[in-house]
């Protein structure tokens, strides 16, 4: 008898739900042998996955950022900057005001410190032009004014105001008022007082309405102004003192500081920024563009060494310009010189 068709292997007959065995041991399902067992298709994914910290080269150094050059800092342009001393005598001169219009002028006004700056003289007749009516021109003599006490209209119109017996405006306040000599007068014989709050032998000797005028009598280039609030009954205003030469203290820790200098001796100052630890393989492979990490704060100040590269250092700075030299500015001083 004839054989028949070859019969189908019991692992190619169709399953039970129609599916094909093929179907069973497709790609997607298949199972790599390890020692462990069988892999997953989510293992062996997980395998070849790359790795986000994975690099070729482990001691390849970083590759540093682009570092964005930092525009130098011009010494030659004046700053705006106010020392602590300079502020400490703000807030002090803002109680003797205080004091010296009450006993002047009878306005009891609580007057705070607002603002403080240091400008250059120039710039005075724009900064007062339209906010000053009357100008205490304060100073030892008539030919050596030494500083400026700017009142607004509406400050200058309540001290006359209260002179007069009203405890308001006087109701001449509008668009064009000016002070009339009788104004001026008067205000000079109110604001006496003004001129020893601001230094004991300092006198007012004259209200002015003139900015640019007065702006012109400070013989100094650079002034400081401070500007403070004035708050009273049914009053809120403010002004300006502009002081050329302003008084300072000097503290006992400053007045016990040696010298730093003598016509015979000469220092030798060293300026380091950082000290930097290089392998001769880097430094063999360094071209134009390189770049060194010196592991600093970009702010980092300079250091300025007394005696030669291993001296201590006697002081910090920044570094800049001036003029079209590199300059540093001590910003603090560390040491002292001693003989």
């Amino acid at each position: 008898m004839r054989n028949g068709p070859k019969s189908l292997a019991e692992a190619d007959r169709p399953t039970d739900a129609g599916t094909p065995a093929a179907e069973e041991n497709s790609e997607d399902n298949y199972r790599f042998p390890s020692t462990r067992g069988v892999l997953t298709a989510e293992e062996i994914e997980a395998l070849l996955r790359p790795k986000k910290d994975q690099t070729s080269l482990a001691d390849m150094p970083d590759v540093p950022q682009v570092i964005e050059p930092k525009t130098t800092e011009n010494f030659d342009v004046q700053t705006k900057q106010v020392t602590p001393e300079q502020d400490r005598h703000a807030h002090k001169l803002a109680a003797r005001l205080a004091m010296a219009l009450g006993a002047g002028s009878g306005v009891k006004a609580a007057i705070s410190v607002a603002e403080c700056a240091e400008l250059p003289r120039a710039e005075l007749a724009g900064l007062l032009q339209g906010k000053s009516s009357a100008i205490a021109c304060i100073g030892p003599s008539e030919t050596d004014i030494r500083a400026l006490v700017c009142l607004p209209p509406d400050l200058a119109d309540a001290i006359i105001a209260r002179a007069c017996g009203s405890r308001g405006s006087t109701g001449r306040l509008g668009d064009g008022w000016t002070l009339s000599a009788i104004d001026c007068a008067l205000l000079e014989q109110l604001l006496v007082p003004m001129g020893e709050a601001l230094h004991p032998s300092f006198k007012l000797q004259a209200i002015e309405t003139d900015v640019a005028y007065v702006s012109s009598l400070l013989p100094v280039a650079a002034v400081q102004v401070s500007e403070y609030s004035v708050e009273a009954a049914g009053l809120h205003s403010d002004l300006a003192v502009i002081e050329g030469e302003a008084p300072t203290e000097a503290s006992d820790e400053q007045a016990q500081h040696e010298p730093l200098t003598s016509p015979d001796v000469t220092a030798v100052l060293t300026a380091r920024l950082a000290s930097l630890t290089v392998p001769l393989s880097r430094v063999t492979e360094l071209k134009a563009g390189s770049t060194l990490l010196l592991g600093l704060p970009a702010d980092q100040p300079v250091e300025l060494l007394s005696g030669g590269r291993d001296g201590r250092v006697a002081f910090e700075g920044r570094m800049g310009r001036k003029g079209n030299k590199v300059a540093l500015q001590v910003t603090k001083r560390i040491g002292s010189f001693k003989g």
